[in-house]
């Protein structure tokens, strides 16, 4: 009967967990490559940090230009800023676009998607089934 202890049987499984899995740095944004040219700002692979955030690129573009309170144009695969905006406020708009849009309140995991329910938006968690409404 020992075989089957609680402890026992969960160890076993955990060691069976793939590694890209179990690890929680598996989901990582690239650095956003930050430019100051003149009185502009360019954000210059926008596009490849929107493509692992697998959100549509139009609602992240709307929210770093209200977030950062300024004007953009896209540029190909970049983003014009007008003004001098410091690379760590562009980064920090980015964390705050992951933590209400992409991260799950419950387990954290990046692994989401909206829903929509009536006239709501819900984020869904795929990893642990938590929903929660969001304002897009």
């Amino acid at each position: 009967m020992s075989d089957f202890e609680y402890e026992g049987l969960l160890d076993r499984a955990r060691e069976n967990i793939p590694e890209d899995i179990s690890n929680r740095r598996r989901w990582r944004l690239p650095e956003p490559q930050i430019l100051i040219e003149g009185s502009n700002t360019l954000f210059q692979n926008f596009n490849a940090v929107v493509a692992m955030m697998d959100r549509d690129d139009n609602h992240v573009y709307q929210f770093i230009q209200t977030e950062l309170g300024t004007s953009a144009s896209r540029d190909g695969p970049r983003v014009r800023f007008k003004g001098r905006i410091p690379p760590k406020r562009i980064r920090r708009t980015i964390v705050n676009y992951v933590n209400t849009y992409i991260k799950c309140n419950q387990c954290g995991a990046p692994d989401t998607h909206f829903i929509k329910e009536d006239r709501t938006t819900l984020l869904k968690c795929q990893a642990c089934g938590a929903t929660r409404p969001v304002k897009l």
